[in-house]
């Protein structure tokens, strides 16, 4: 049995290595606190203890950025610089037209977001808090380039789009982000100390109150619940967080079990960190999600052979 725990893990922690494939997806996630993640993004659910280690100033930046961003966007409305588009363009363009070469269908979310967010340190270098205005910048980035790019983007995945309409509505997105950038960084430095300080108290909130929260890339995800923010992020992203399953090993043994349990409760540990959090890149349901989904689930059906064993 001792040797199928150490299997268990090897199987587990393999099968999520082969399952983290390269995507250029990313979406708004309404679920999730209005915040806009990346395929490639670590995402995980993390309990009470580990989570409120987690809830610092520091985590939270892009969730107050995303929430003040709504309210600043009524004053900052200023249009795409003619220079900025046309730098722009020449840059896409030449993007573009390689990725087609490569047979890589362009992508205009992700030519806006590479061109928008190339520009996103000037504003912020004179910054005194540089995390949250490169916060604020990006999720400036990503709302104006969705907004020119979510019906390219559609049209593309049904019959292709040219590159020179693609990088029309990239380029126009990214330099509108950029006209707008230092008036949502001035606006949100206005009001961004009261949202960090209810954002990281909204934080250790969930962490008690909901056994843990879901964070991404080191990110609090200020969800209103956590399931739905879970499924968003598997349907829009293609990235799995478990934010309900436990794992518990059972020891086969006679007599005096108290070491093997000693034993049982770091493989458990592990097994449970693992596949817990499941963090699943675009194209992961092949052969090493399968081997995750069998090793995790047979896991817990020995979780229900210790209850047993315990019993008697």
């Amino acid at each position: 049995m001792l040797r199928f725990q150490g299997w268990m893990v090897a199987a587990c922690l393999g099968s999520i290595a082969g399952a983290l494939l390269p995507a250029d997806a990313s979406a708004e996630l309404d679920q999730c606190g209005g915040v806009f993640i990346e395929a490639s993004a670590a995402c995980e659910f993390q309990k009470t203890q580990e989570c409120m280690t987690e809830c610092m100033t520091e985590s939270v930046e892009t969730s107050c950025a995303a929430e003040i961003y709504v309210d600043c966007e009524s004053d900052c409305t200023a249009t795409a610089s003619t220079s900025c588009e046309s730098s722009c363009s020449q840059t896409c363009t030449s993007d573009c037209d390689a990725k087609m070469a490569d047979d890589n269908p362009p992508n205009c979310m992700g030519l806006c977001m590479s061109d928008c967010q190339q520009n996103c340190g000037g504003p912020c270098d004179s910054e005194d808090h540089k995390g949250p205005c490169r916060a604020c910048c990006s999720h400036n980035c990503g709302a104006r380039c969705e907004a020119k790019c979510k019906d390219d983007d559609a049209k593309a995945a049904d019959a292709g789009v040219e590159c020179k309409q693609t990088c029309t509505n990239a380029c126009s997105g990214s330099c509108t982000a950029q006209a707008n950038v230092k008036c949502q960084v001035d606006c949100q430095n206005k009001v961004y100390a009261d949202c960090e300080t209810k954002t990281v108290e909204k934080c250790k909130t969930e962490c008690k109150d909901k056994g843990g929260a879901i964070f991404c890339d080191g990110q609090f995800l200020n969800a209103s619940d956590l399931k739905e923010c879970a499924n968003e992020l598997a349907d829009q992203v293609d990235i799995h967080v478990d934010v309900a399953v436990k794992a518990d090993v059972d020891v086969d043994c006679k007599g005096d079990c108290s070491d093997a349990d000693k034993t049982t409760d770091k493989v458990a540990k592990k097994v449970d960190k693992i596949c817990s959090v499941a963090n699943v890149g675009a194209g992961g349901g092949g052969a090493g999600a399968g081997l995750l989904a069998f090793a995790c689930g047979v896991s817990l059906l020995l979780r229900s052979r210790k209850r047993a064993h315990a019993a008697r």
